[in-house]
């Protein structure tokens, strides 16, 4: 009688990332402080990405103009509104602003679908590229430095309704509601709540040791001033009343749902919206992911007084 016992094999690493592990080990037996030192240069180095040709064509219905942050550096910003409302306002009303924020290695074109919904929807609605993102310059970034460019773009519009956030933004954005931004209501899309977490495993992914890891962030704690510790989603929620709606797709495999769940049972009042099939970056472009969003941020609009 023939077994139907079916042998799945394991899934091969990609040869690449072989090596790189291989290497990693070995500097770090060698030097960990070394190791350490590249750890914290890759975990602090987006990947920029070409634009897709959607993206392309979101980005084309924005005004784009530079806004120069304080340390110096100019980034860009892009702005969707109503035909006709070049000062931002519907007759004498101001209309509300909607700020979009990216994550690491990502670029305010993957949230243009938001855009034109948001805009239908009566809302003014402005994204930007972080240094060492999309069309910005520079080489590194890190969430304490999305959070001081996102708090700094916030500043500059002036009160906003809302924030769509995602990823390494939608982290950041938690932050910046801790240390005060005033804001109505949030989205965050696969937001992660623990960075100690999250560079512990990209250590592992890498071929790094967990005294490695730790070196390594020592080393970022001292280079931004800031302990991991004081970032962690999860302690900061518990603070915040703005309304939210956390979004989290089962099978993201870069942040897993998880992270999504325990911020949203921290957060007093947030709502959680679970998908299926988007992953990390798919849930950024889902029609009904859109709509939730919209549905969520419509009150910011409706309770906005006449002028």
């Amino acid at each position: 009688m023939v077994s139907a016992t079916t042998h799945i094999k394991p899934k091969r690493r990609p040869p690449v990332l072989a090596l790189i592990q291989r290497i990693s080990g070995l500097l770090g037996s060698v030097s960990p402080t070394a190791a350490a030192f590249v750890l914290a240069r890759l975990f602090t180095t987006p990947r920029r990405h070409k634009l897709s040709p959607q993206e392309k064509s979101w980005l084309a219905t924005s005004a784009a103009r530079p806004l120069t942050l304080k340390a110096g550096a100019q980034i860009p910003v892009y702005d969707w509104r109503p035909v006709g409302q070049h000062c931002g306002a519907r007759g004498q009303a101001v209309l509300p602003t909607i700020l979009l924020v990216h994550g690491m290695s990502g670029r305010a074109g993957q949230l243009g679908g938001f855009a034109a919904p948001l805009v239908e929807a009566g809302f003014r609605v402005v994204a930007f590229d972080a240094p060492g993102h999309g069309a910005a310059a520079g080489r590194r970034s890190s969430l304490p430095e999305m959070l001081w460019v996102t708090e700094e773009v916030a500043t500059h519009l002036g009160p906003l309704a809302g924030i769509v956030a995602h990823s390494n933004g939608a982290a950041a954005t938690v932050a910046a509601l801790a240390r005060g931004l005033k804001v109505d209501r949030v989205a965050l899309l696969a937001p992660p709540t623990d960075l100690e977490l999250y560079l512990g495993k990209i250590a592992r992914l890498l071929g790094f040791g967990e005294k490695v890891a730790r070196g390594a962030q020592k080393r970022l704690e001292r280079r931004y001033g800031v302990p991991f510790k004081a970032l962690r989603g999860t302690d900061l929620a518990p603070g915040l009343s703005q309304p939210a709606l956390i979004v989290h797709d089962n099978g993201d495999r870069v942040v897993p749902a998880s992270e999504g769940r325990a911020l949203a049972e921290s957060w007093p009042g947030a709502r959680l919206h679970v998908t299926a099939g988007l992953g990390h970056g798919r849930i950024l472009r889902d029609g009904t992911v859109i709509a939730a969003v919209v549905d969520h941020l419509m009150p910011a609009a409706n309770a906005r007084p006449v002028e």
